[in-house]
């Protein structure tokens, strides 16, 4: 029992120890490529989120500010109501991969009904797993103006921004 024609059933297949080698270099070559194209992918798709969240977030922190709510989200109830406005607006950005800056000001710059507000927020996206290059090396900008709508109280009002020395970025861009 056991024989093929006389043969053991290890000499009928002689090549069949030495394809599980063969497999293992396969699947080194292929998944090396697959893991990076995974890898890009998700870190694409964060950068995205992260692009999209500083957008929605930069357009609600403004929306807040017009009609004088300006962000009691937690930990932002203290300081003047720029700052208010400058820490609810980052944590409604909320960047998964990076650092949020952001700058409020209020054009011409006394607080009233009818004048324009700009609010702008920046993002660092690290690029968590450092495989592919980001678009504008991980920078994302966003920025909106609108016409304060409402006036209720003397508002205190002196534009914020958050500090960008050692960033290597400014805040020209966010002009009206």
């Amino acid at each position: 029992m056991g024989r093929m024609g006389g043969r053991s059933a290890r000499q009928a297949c002689p090549r069949r120890r030495h394809d599980g080698g063969a497999a293992a270099v396969e699947f080194a070559l292929v998944s090396s490529i697959f893991f990076m194209l995974l890898f890009g992918i998700l870190q694409y798709g964060l950068y995205f989120n992260d692009a999209l969240n500083t957008r929605q977030g930069v357009r609600e922190g403004a929306r807040r500010a017009v009609v004088e709510d300006f962000g009691f989200a937690s930990g932002c109830t203290s300081g003047t109501n720029s700052a208010r406005l400058l820490c609810s607006t980052k944590k409604e950005i909320g960047a998964v991969t990076g650092t949020t800056y952001a700058k409020v000001v209020a054009t011409p710059s006394p607080w009233k009904q009818g004048s324009g507000l700009l609010v702008c927020g920046l993002v660092h996206s690290n690029g968590v797993m450092g495989i592919v290059p980001m678009p504008d090396d991980g920078w994302i900008r966003s920025k909106t103006q609108m016409t304060i709508e409402q006036q209720t109280q003397a508002s205190t009002w002196a534009d914020s921004a958050d500090d960008l020395s050692g960033t290597g970025q400014s805040w020209s861009w966010c002009t009206s």
